[in-house]
């Protein structure tokens, strides 16, 4: 039987924080008088929007299931008083706001969290700082250091992420704060020409940044954003439900959180759906779909996460034993689960040789030219991107790489037509050997499949830095895809992929932009390393 609750929706509570800043809080309330577990969703992006209230968790969906929610503005953003520092003050206002739910009169003492992107992201920032009330969690498509899960992929700067977060995302509401230092019409034309910006082709690519979002210089210097993480090395063991997408710039995050979990024995439940970080989460793109079963609808994502929550909250067990991780296979197009992940492998290593993909024991040395000019960056199509477009991923997933195909500034290595299919699931990375006499050298990887169509078929994307001997480690991210019979494994190499990194082919920016090449040294010492399934 189903009970039936009408929902109390009160605005605007001025929630008090240990210094005295108050935060604007939302509260959605079952409307029958009694106690509820709490579930509490921070956000920088403004309480008032229905797509960021519901964006990870139905909320009408929670108050029916008996739960009280707390939506609320960040520090300094919209509604809320203070100042915002990106990732400053969400592990102590974060468990702030927990321990004030849990001792209100519609709360029965317990508290989850949820949400995605920042708001995963303020949910582990909280956890470190152990409030008793905290019992479970649920953050989404997010990670627990920005330094490495959000702005370098590797050794390289996510310069188009950076961009888009601070211009798009965070620099409206600031500006609006602050008075219009920067005058409306001074900024609607700098947006207006934001892709000049973001490929940094104008004449002066980093004009207003400081005045716009002055946090982005010190970024862009590879200074590591502040945190306010709790001291002492404290690690998370709160039982956590991890979502993450295959096309989520957050992805590495995502499963480096797990991997932490895991090893000091956390209670975790991991699902990866074919998702990229913005949009609806059908698992439908441009140019390419993985079939009716790709979206969280079919997945009943917000009611997996309830589930979660009445285990840890409410101590409801499950009918049937859940499994401990579920993911999407692409290519197969159906959804997997295991105990573990990675689930077990073998690896399968393919040398890199004159326009192919080699099998180990045919390699042979040679080399390959590619050749670079900063003016013509190769141009970032899809992947796991965080670009204009992202409400509805124009510029994410499984795109078609062909207009690559055939570039100077592309290195191209093709495998042979496969006879049965192949599964790949796991992590993707490539070793090269290169020479330049420019030091640390950029170097992009792209995993793609060729299809019998003539498509060349995104899987991921990465990038590494060359070091003193010029070697480079490039890990292009987690995959789960099935290789079709008659597709072809391709592998596209490039110094640049712009706007998703810096058209600079080393980490900083010349005095004018550079045109030349380097050597790609192919053979057993550079090659491209699979997880197959066993």
């Amino acid at each position: 039987m189903t009970t039936e609750r009408r929902m109390t929706v009160v605005s605007d509570v001025r929630v008090p924080m240990r210094d005295g800043v108050g935060l604007a809080t939302d509260l959605y309330l079952p409307d029958d008088g009694r106690r509820h577990p709490c579930l509490i969703q921070r956000t920088p992006y403004d309480k008032n929007q229905p797509g960021i209230v519901n964006g990870a968790l139905d909320v009408a969906s929670a108050v029916r299931r008996g739960y009280a929610v707390v939506v609320q503005d960040c520090r300094g953003r919209f509604a809320s008083e203070g100042a915002f520092v990106p990732f400053a003050s969400e592990g102590a206002d974060g468990a702030d706001t927990i321990a004030w739910a849990a001792g209100q009169d519609w709360c029965d003492g317990v508290v989850g969290t949820f949400g995605r992107s920042y708001s995963g992201y303020a949910q582990w920032q909280a956890a470190l700082h152990e409030p008793p009330a905290l019992k479970a969690m649920a953050p989404m498509f997010s990670g627990t250091d920005p330094a490495s899960d959000w702005f370098a992929s590797e050794t390289v700067f996510e310069w188009g992420f950076a961009m888009m977060w601070g211009f798009r995302q965070l620099a409206p509401d600031l500006l609006a704060r602050a008075a219009w230092p920067v005058s409306r019409d001074d900024y609607l034309a700098l947006v207006a020409g934001f892709d000049a910006v973001l490929t940094e082709q104008g004449p002066d690519s980093t004009v207003g940044i400081d005045a716009v979002a002055p946090f982005l210089a010190g970024w862009m210097g590879r200074n590591q954003p502040s945190t306010g993480s709790a001291p002492g090395g404290r690690q998370v063991t709160v039982p956590s439900m991890l979502v993450g997408g295959w096309f989520d710039i957050f992805l590495r995050g995502t499963l480096s959180a797990w991997a932490s979990g895991e090893r000091v024995g956390t209670d975790q439940a991991l699902l990866v759906g074919p998702w990229p970080h913005g949009g609806p989460m059908s698992g439908t793109y441009p140019e390419a779909g993985f079939g009716p079963m790709a979206s969280s609808d079919a997945i009943g994502l917000s009611g997996r996460q309830l589930d979660w929550f009445d285990r840890w909250l409410r101590g409801i067990e499950p009918s049937a034993p859940a499994p401990r991780v579920t993911w999407f296979h692409t290519g197969e197009n159906a959804w997997r689960t295991a105990d573990r992940w990675p689930p077990v492998h073998r690896e399968l290593r393919y040398a890199l040789g004159s326009g192919r993909l080699t099998a180990w024991e045919d390699a042979a040395d040679g080399e390959l030219t590619l050749s670079f000019d900063e003016n013509t960056p190769v141009p970032t199509i899809g992947g796991q991107t965080f670009l204009p477009g992202l409400e509805v991923a124009a510029n994410a997933g499984p795109r078609d790489q062909g207009e690559l195909i055939g570039r100077a500034d592309v290195g191209c290595f093709r495998g042979d037509e496969l006879t049965a299919p192949v599964d790949v699931i796991g992590e993707v990375v490539v070793n090269a050997r290169i020479r330049s006499e420019l030091a640390a050298v950029s170097l992009m990887a792209r995993l793609v499949e060729e299809l019998p169509g003539g498509e060349h078929m995104l899987v991921c994307e990465g990038a590494g830095r060359s070091d003193a001997h010029g070697t480079v480690r490039v890990a292009l991210g987690t995959a789960s895809i099935r290789f079709a019979a008659g597709s072809r494994i391709t592998l596209l190499l490039s110094c640049t992929s712009s706007p998703r990194f810096r058209r600079w082919v080393t980490a900083q920016p010349p005095a004018a932009p550079r045109a030349g090449e380097i050597t790609v040294l192919t053979g057993t010492g550079s090659f491209l390393t699979l997880p197959i399934a066993e």
